[in-house]
């Protein structure tokens, strides 16, 4: 009786991580980085994977730079987007640490100890 006490206690810790988790990662999923060269005139905005969203370029932009320099504000632009997401995911990582609490990797480790255990005890 205490192995099925201990599992529900370890169910219910791991119940309690996920939901202090499963709302950070949500919010982070569904937001978008911009990052912007030439002054501002080139604007890139990528989703939290780096995915390329949308690209503006000024009309001033476009007429102030030839094909080549606005060539190179696009990339640019798009590699500050993908750094900002970078950041922001570092961010999110070291939250959903703290959320987890320091022992979330602990208790995955002691379930599946436990759960080795009993697969290989000899039955009674």
């Amino acid at each position: 009786m205490d192995e099925m006490r201990e599992l529900r206690m370890l169910a219910e810790r791991l119940a309690g991580a996920s939901a202090r988790i499963d709302p950070i990662v949500e919010e982070w999923s569904a937001r978008t980085f911009t990052g912007s060269a030439a002054g501002g005139g080139v604007v890139a905005t990528v989703d939290p994977a780096g995915t390329l969203l949308a690209l503006d370029i000024s009309e001033l932009s476009k007429r102030r730079h030839d094909g080549v320099t606005l060539g190179d504000a696009v990339v640019q632009a798009v590699h500050a987007a993908e750094r900002v997401a970078e950041r922001a995911k570092a961010a999110m990582m070291r939250e959903l640490e703290a959320a987890a609490g320091p022992h979330l990797g602990g208790l995955l480790g002691d379930a599946q100890r436990s759960f080795e255990a009993r697969a290989n005890r000899e039955p009674e």
